[in-house]
């Protein structure tokens, strides 16, 4: 853990969409922009779903829009064309199994990770055509529609030295949902994409071997071939992500909380906050002490899940044997 003694400049950096305004804004700001007094930034899709007069471009200070293609492959030709590259990254297409859903043609993957690949791509651009990636000490690419009950996490207590990444939503991978990177590792973390455009052959060749891709599992093979594995650290995972009753989804669609008023799309999330809630009320609850203990009790809920989903294998099992023993003999 990190004990800054001066405030740190922070942007906050919400990528691909702005969802759930209507839910998510209010807190959003007191929790986070306001806690951090951080800038904030929309890396954003330009199309008829987003609504321009929403709070949050309101609130930003800078404000970039890709236009939304059909076919967000050709988001990433055109990102291919401007970086100087002429490869054939399609051929990652056969590379199963959803992480790179959006790109349309033959191997088409389900879901919407390629675009959020894409927007990687974009961000890492911009920063780079305005210089401010030298403008921040830390930088939060994050989303639009987490409710954020809880304050952020306290940037002094998380070392610079780190990139850091909530733990949970992991999927066998990192969670792509939020991070948390210093002015000198935001540019490696917004890399992932580059390779995709770069060395598709190489890359296919070291993905092939391994299936059901997800991008959760692509960025920490990323991270492993950039060399940034080493600098991940873990902190509780506080926040929530939610659907409004019309609210547009390419995923998950999420369970309806009648209390609440609005989608909750990951039970998971959200029985995180649940239990962050009970240690987390204000910005001062947070301590070193409770990010290790909120970490720790995480992990021991994954033991515990693991071992019932152990249990009920075996227990299959051996009714399966039971079974067909059962059918032998009376034969």
């Amino acid at each position: 853990m990190h004990h800054n003694k001066h405030a740190e400049s922070a942007l906050v950096i919400v990528l691909a969409e702005t969802r759930a305004h209507e839910h998510t804004f209010e807190l959003f700001k007191k929790n986070v922009l306001d806690n951090f007094q951080a800038d904030l930034c929309l890396c954003v899709a330009d199309n008829e779903r987003e609504d321009t007069g929403n709070p949050f471009y309101h609130h930003a200070k800078y404000i970039w829009r890709y236009p939304e293609p059909d076919d967000w492959g050709d988001a990433f030709d055109e990102a291919q064309r401007q970086s100087g590259l002429a490869t054939d990254w399609r051929q990652l297409l056969k590379v199963k199994n959803q992480w790179l859903g959006g790109i349309q043609g033959e191997g088409q993957q389900p879901g919407s990770a390629g675009i959020l690949l894409f927007f990687r791509w974009f961000l890492k651009d911009r920063l780079l055509a305005t210089g401010l990636h030298t403008h921040y000490d830390r930088f939060i690419v994050t989303r639009s529609d987490f409710i954020h009950q809880i304050p952020h996490v306290p940037l002094e207590l998380l070392d610079p030295e780190y990139i850091w990444i909530p733990f949970g939503e992991d999927y066998n991978g990192y969670t792509d949902r939020h991070i948390i990177a210093s002015q000198k590792d935001i540019l490696g973390v917004v890399s992932i994409t580059d390779a995709i455009l770069s060395e598709p052959e190489t890359l296919a060749a070291q993905m092939q071997p391994f299936h059901d891709w997800n991008l959760e599992k692509f960025i920490r093979f990323s991270f492993a071939r950039q060399g940034l594995s080493r600098k991940v650290r873990r902190y509780p995972y506080t926040m929530y992500t939610v659907r409004s009753v019309e609210g547009h989804t390419r995923w998950r669609e999420g369970e309806f909380n009648e209390q609440l008023g609005y989608f909750v799309k990951y039970p998971n999330e959200y029985r995180h906050y649940r239990l962050a809630r009970l240690f987390i009320r204000n910005k001062d609850d947070w301590s070193s002490m409770k990010i290790y203990l909120l970490n720790a009790l995480v992990s021991l809920t994954k033991l515990r899940a693991l071992a019932r989903a152990c249990k009920r294998k075996l227990r299959a099992a051996t009714t399966d044997r039971s079974s067909l023993g059962s059918s032998g003999s009376t034969h």
